[in-house]
């Protein structure tokens, strides 16, 4: 939508005071609303217009305001500000952030594509899977490009059926054989999927089981052959799915670095501090929640020269997983196999 000069008019979401969302999602909804906008948006028209913020003011939401214009800043993002006092107004250019074309390797889309398959809530999303496509875009003229795992498998090696994929997102109901755990037996399934997660390391669907009528969980490594379509699009629509419960990592992290990690943190002790056992010199230690473990691991993983995990233990094994699989993806490592 173009108000007063062609200029994007933003859209405010309604929402009562009291709720809240992820740090870092109001830092992305502050970064987009100052890029479009030409004129310019002031503290105040922030605070009232951005999804995040307290729309009433007050000085809790202008602190909020500067704590996020610092963490885009720290990140390298330049917000040019004009005029002074209550009249400044925020506004960041397009050619101040962006990021030139980028080209990777097989090896580099490898290793972004083993972060971005533990995607922090451990489901395979929409968003997710456009971006991993756009990965694959950008990949050199490699001849290792086989190196590039599919995207949507685990590193069990089970992989996700691109038409399931868009089953989900398009609400279709599907058919397929599956193998019971319990029994052994194979048989056809009619269901409508709602939803891919990751969890302990393998990729499962949450469905409705139309013969039983029942929700069930569902293992792809146990789904025998291919995905079949049933119905067309929006046939049926999704549960809503509680939030798993959360576990608490206790994190060392370099010095600047890993500031999503740090937004999230529930503690954070400083460096300069008491040091904590395990813990290099100078490295603060955080503790933050998760909820899946593999996928949580996978994430730390892709930080590995900045973020050591000292409990718990279990979940530091599983960081080791995720790099020694990533070190598999090493051209030396694979040279005469």
């Amino acid at each position: 939508m173009l108000g007063a000069g062609n200029e994007p008019t933003l859209r405010c979401v309604t929402r009562t005071p009291s709720q809240t969302i992820p740090a870092e999602e109001r830092q992305v909804n502050l970064l987009l609303a100052l890029r479009n906008t030409a004129a310019g948006m002031t503290a105040a028209e922030v605070v009232s217009t951005v999804s995040g913020y307290d729309w009433r003011g007050g000085e809790a939401a202008r602190r909020m305001f500067e704590r996020d214009k610092g963490v885009l800043r720290d990140l390298g993002i330049t917000i040019t500000t004009a005029g002074q006092g209550e009249e400044s107004r925020y506004s960041i250019a397009e050619d101040d952030y962006a990021l030139p074309d980028v080209t990777l390797t097989a090896q580099e889309a490898a290793a972004v594509a083993l972060a971005a398959s533990a995607w922090r809530s451990g489901e395979l999303t929409a968003t997710a899977r456009h971006a991993l496509t756009k990965i694959r875009a950008v990949i050199d003229d490699d001849p290792r490009q086989d190196a590039l795992v599919d995207l949507t498998a685990d590193l069990a090696g089970e992989e996700i059926s691109t038409l399931l994929a868009t089953a989900v997102d398009e609400r279709r109901v599907v058919s397929f054989d599956y193998a019971s755990a319990s029994s052994g037996t194979t048989r056809a399934r009619i269901v409508e999927p709602h939803r891919l997660r990751m969890s302990g390391g393998a990729w499962y669907l949450d469905a409705l089981d139309r013969s039983a009528d029942a929700l069930r969980t569902f293992r792809l490594a146990r789904v025998a052959g291919g995905v079949s379509l049933v119905s067309g699009p929006d046939a049926f629509t999704p549960p809503e799915y509680g939030e798993p419960d959360a576990h608490e990592a206790v994190l060392a992290v370099a010095p600047g670095r890993a500031l999503h990690l740090r937004n999230q943190a529930q503690a954070i002790t400083a460096g300069d501090g008491p040091r904590r056992a395990g813990a290099p010199e100078g490295w603060d230690v955080l503790t933050v929640l998760y909820t899946d473990r593999f996928a949580f691991a996978g994430s730390l993983a892709a930080l590995a020269d900045a973020v050591m995990v000292l409990g718990p233990q279990q979940l530091r094994g599983d960081v080791v997983a995720h790099l020694t699989g990533a070190a598999a993806l090493d051209p030396h490592e694979t040279e005469g196999r």
